[in-house]
């Protein structure tokens, strides 16, 4: 077979090329060009391989299937002429300002659920600063050397010079920390662990090493009314903390925000000394203090007596880009996170004119990002003056977030499957860097949109916020 058909989509059309197998790169993005008319220049063409960034690939090297279905991202040019173009100058512009391409974690058996989790907490910048200027490192085995060996891989993951970065030194000083991570199956190989364990014990070690003035940028705060439904004069008030939020799955749970809410609200059984007999409860939380991070977790693993082990909640339940946590707080905390929400979401529409019209342009993709780089840092300074005084530590200005990271888990059970991270680039928000292991590419919010789970497919399971307008 000397050629191939492929399909390339783009804003939502197909259009159908044939590839000669002996060709290379650059010759199939002139094909795109002539197809789509976007510029050789803007285009991001995504394989299962990650992105096709080298022109002198030979087509016959990319593995690909006949009539395969092929994404590329970029505006096209309607005024751009049929004849391929390649623009030396812009090319040359475009080294310059070249955002480095992420890297990612080689599996050392059964540590996705590690490496997944790496990558997510590593696009927090809070965090990365915090260890950058900390210096509480000390022995072997203890919180502090597996605060140190994170901190390493942070900076390993920082130098793209290097094609994966290994964390066998991280891995055993979370075994030494943790034992539980250290378990075995009956052939002596490492079983799979649960992503979300590893995440609550790294936090708890940073807790430890970092203090909790630290940690307070991920905590939540809570009051919580526990009402007697049989006594109506037995009411008791409950303040309590987590460093996350719980999305319970029922029948009825289709959507985040709906998972939340019936989180926050639950009924239980306890004695009453007035009556003298145990009665039911009814509890309501309601959020007194918002975190700069918000984690919340989809409770999708139960224990199922019938086969000994966790299993999977496969239900669909979608998430949105954009999370607004107003009405699960407490009335009075209420008032002033809406007032800076609107506020900011006052600029952010200011500032989605600009992009719009920039983008308007059909400015090529070196100066597309370069300048959304210097919105996106002009925005920042702007949000900032609209931050109310009186923040406590740790806490959010507002009440709304933004979506920088999911951790998703493929399979059926916990202690099987496969864990990966989708985390959203730093300049355009629009692309995402899916992580698996030491494999990655990048994907579209679409693709994103997909994790909401209805399958043994990638389905999420812990989702990162980032208060709105934050670096």
């Amino acid at each position: 077979m000397s050629s191939i058909n492929v399909n390339i989509k783009n804003s939502g059309k197909t259009y159908p090329i044939v590839l000669n197998l002996t060709d290379n790169a650059l010759r199939f993005k002139q094909q795109i060009q002539e197809a789509t008319r976007i510029p050789i220049e803007r285009q991001k063409i995504l394989l299962k391989s990650g992105q096709l960034n080298n022109n002198d690939t030979l087509i016959s090297d990319l593995n690909l299937k006949n009539n395969q279905l092929i994404m590329v991202l970029g505006s096209p040019e309607l005024n751009l002429p049929v004849a391929p173009v390649i623009d030396e100058t812009a090319q040359e512009a475009q080294d310059i300002f070249e955002v480095p391409e992420p890297i990612g974690l080689v599996n050392l058996g059964n540590t996705c659920y590690l490496n997944s989790t790496i990558q997510s907490l590593n696009s927090i910048d809070l965090l990365k600063n915090e260890l950058k200027k900390n210096k509480k490192f000390g022995a072997i085995g203890s919180n502090e050397n597996l605060v140190y060996q994170l901190q390493n891989v942070f900076q390993s993951l920082d130098n793209t010079k290097q094609e994966s970065v290994i964390p066998s030194q991280l891995v055993t000083s979370l075994r030494q920390s943790y034992p539980q991570f250290g378990e075995r199956d009956d052939h002596g190989r490492f079983k799979q662990q649960d992503a979300e364990e590893v995440f609550s014990q790294l936090l708890n070690s940073l807790r430890s090493v970092l203090g909790e003035e630290f940690i307070e940028n991920f905590t939540l705060n809570f009051k919580s009314i526990v009402k007697n439904i049989e006594d109506a004069s037995d009411v008791q008030e409950k303040f309590e903390s987590d460093l996350k939020l719980q999305c319970h799955i029922t029948g009825q749970t289709n959507f985040l925000k709906t998972g939340l809410v019936e989180s926050l609200t639950e009924t239980i059984e306890k004695h009453s000394d007035k009556l003298g007999k145990n009665c039911q409860y009814e509890v309501s939380k309601r959020i007194t203090k918002l975190p700069k991070v918000l984690t919340v977790q989809f409770v999708r693993f139960f224990w199922k007596t019938s086969t000994n082990k966790k299993s999977k909640i496969l239900r669909k339940v979608t998430f949105p880009f954009q999370l607004d946590l107003s009405d699960l707080l407490e009335d009075e905390y209420k008032t002033s996170k809406i007032k800076t929400r609107d506020q900011l979401r006052s600029l952010e529409k200011d500032k989605l004119n600009e992009i719009n019209d920039f983008k308007k342009l059909r400015k090529p993709q070196h100066e597309t990002d370069k300048f959304l780089d210097e919105t996106n840092k002009k925005y920042l300074e702007k949000y900032q003056t609209v931050y109310p005084s009186d923040l406590t530590k740790g806490e959010n200005a507002s009440s709304i977030y933004e979506l920088t990271a999911v951790i998703t888990h493929q399979g059926s059970s916990a202690d099987s499957g496969h864990y990966q991270a989708f985390v959203k680039d730093k300049i355009d928000d629009t692309q995402w860097w899916r992580f698996n292991d030491d494999k990655v590419s990048i994907v579209d919010k679409e693709r994103v949109e997909g994790l909401a789970g209805g399958g043994e497919s990638d389905s999420a399971l812990i989702l990162i916020y980032k208060g709105f307008g934050l670096e």
